[in-house]
């Protein structure tokens, strides 16, 4: 398995197209493969073209980059500076726009979500009305800025036709002869305060006629389109053991109780070998706040809350002597014991009640550095926790509480040197804390 060597490649060619300053700011959901890079004065959309990275999106960048061209008198849409291709690798440079500025239209004054729907609306149908469908309006790709400006991203499912085909794509969703759009104008208005309750209801009556129309119609019952096939038979058609092994992890984890609620899926996604391991956030965003910024040689790591233990696999890929990693969930254990197989590393893993936890389970003179990501909201005993974080020298910390607030809690831990590490893909900050003296 080329994991490594697949990591190192991405850096490399990151290297060679940006700047060493080059600042990851989004994965796809979809493909780990698929990234965007952004500079002090430009943004890299960048691609290695695997089968992964290509499910699922109607356009190569060199499509994109024409396409964007074509919509370059629009403000709010990205002005391409020029488009790359070589080896397995699609560059598009471009330059940068406001970031959107998160807004959610479930929340605040209706008057406010109406006018930021209107502005979505006048923005697809200049769009609309040079030939071009975005196929993809979420709130994350197309929306008002913090510059309160409009900024349209994620151009990936955008094709071209007729205006008014155009029109009924981005509004509606789906029109005869192309391909439906992921999220429509109409899906946008579904969540939006004060409108919404229209929208809902047309959709509920139209799934209503279906579902009548379905129970009169009594002929044999038909399926269209190929049969999608299982992670593990993808694996299998590499010829790869590991990757198996790792196909069997990501189905045990999508099957346990350590995700969402209800969720039949992994929590993080990942590529290895051109296969795309599905989950519902992205690794490598995660990973890459740490891997340049924490000194994991010949140190003894303990995980807290691990799920499917990837950050204790690469501790121990970059060097850790000894990882340690626990969890609730027995399911997620069993996943995580795979995908250490998989990659070929050396972990131990534990089932432990973090509310239960103490030094007779877990010597904190045995390790040289813990991580608590994300864990310390779920633990009903706190205080009994945060003596237990208290007795190691080095603490990675991710908390659900303001960045001035996690900062006070590790300082009163007797943490003396808090480091901010970066944003990671939850929008949450993780910090490096040290104690000077044991």
């Amino acid at each position: 398995m080329r994991y490594l060597e697949e990591q190192q490649e991405w850096d490399n060619v990151v290297l060679r197209v940006a700047r060493p300053d080059a600042r990851l700011l989004s994965v796809s959901a979809n493909s780990s493969d698929c990234r965007v890079y952004r500079t002090g004065s430009a943004v890299y959309k960048m691609r290695r073209v695997t089968p992964a990275s290509c499910h699922m999106r109607l356009n190569w960048f060199e499509d994109e980059f024409l396409l964007l061209k074509q919509l370059a008198s629009i403000p709010g849409i990205p002005t391409t500076r020029n488009y790359r291709r070589f080896e397995n690798w699609e560059v598009i440079e471009m330059d940068p726009l406001p970031q959107l500025r998160g807004y959610d239209p479930t929340f605040g004054r209706p008057t406010e979500a109406l006018r930021d729907f209107l502005a979505v609306l006048r923005l697809t149908l200049k769009m609309n009305r040079l030939g071009c469908s975005h196929g993809d309006l979420h709130a994350a790709n197309v929306g008002r800025n913090v510059e309160n400006g409009l900024s349209a991203f994620d151009f990936d499912q955008a094709l071209r036709a007729h205006p008014i085909r155009c029109m009924l794509r981005d509004f509606c969703g789906s029109v005869a002869g192309t391909t439906p759009s992921k999220v429509s104008l109409l899906d946008r208005a579904r969540d939006v305060r004060g409108i919404g309750l229209i929208p809902r209801a047309i959709g509920a009556l139209g799934r209503a006629a279906v579902t009548a129309a379905a129970a009169l119609y009594r002929g044999p019952v038909r399926t269209r389109g190929p049969a999608i096939s299982t992670l593990t038979e993808r694996a299998t058609l590499q010829n790869d053991p590991a990757l198996v092994t790792l196909a069997h992890a990501w189905e045990l984890a999508a099957g346990s109780n350590a995700s969402s609620p209800g969720i039949q899926l992994a929590y993080y996604s990942l590529d290895v070998g051109g296969i795309n391991f599905p989950g519902e956030r992205p690794w490598i965003q995660r990973w890459n706040s740490l891997k340049t910024k924490v000194d994991f040689n010949g140190k003894r790591f303990l995980e807290l809350g691990c799920n499917v233990g990837l950050l204790s696999i690469h501790a121990r890929l970059k060097g850790a002597s000894k990882a340690v990693a626990v969890d609730l969930d027995p399911d997620i254990l069993k996943a995580a014991a795979s995908a250490a197989k998989g990659f070929g590393t050396e972990v131990q893993f534990r089932q432990l009640d973090l509310n239960s936890i103490d030094q007779s389970d877990l010597d904190p003179d045995q390790f040289d550095l813990v991580s608590a990501l994300s864990v310390m909201h779920w633990v009903t005993h706190k205080e009994r926790a945060w003596s237990f974080l208290s007795r190691f020298r080095e603490l990675l910390y991710e908390g659900h509480e303001s960045e001035d607030e996690a900062e006070a809690l590790m300082k009163k831990a007797g943490f003396t040197r808090v480091i901010r590490l970066g944003v990671t893909e939850r929008n949450r900050q993780i910090f490096l804390a040290q104690r000077t003296e044991k």
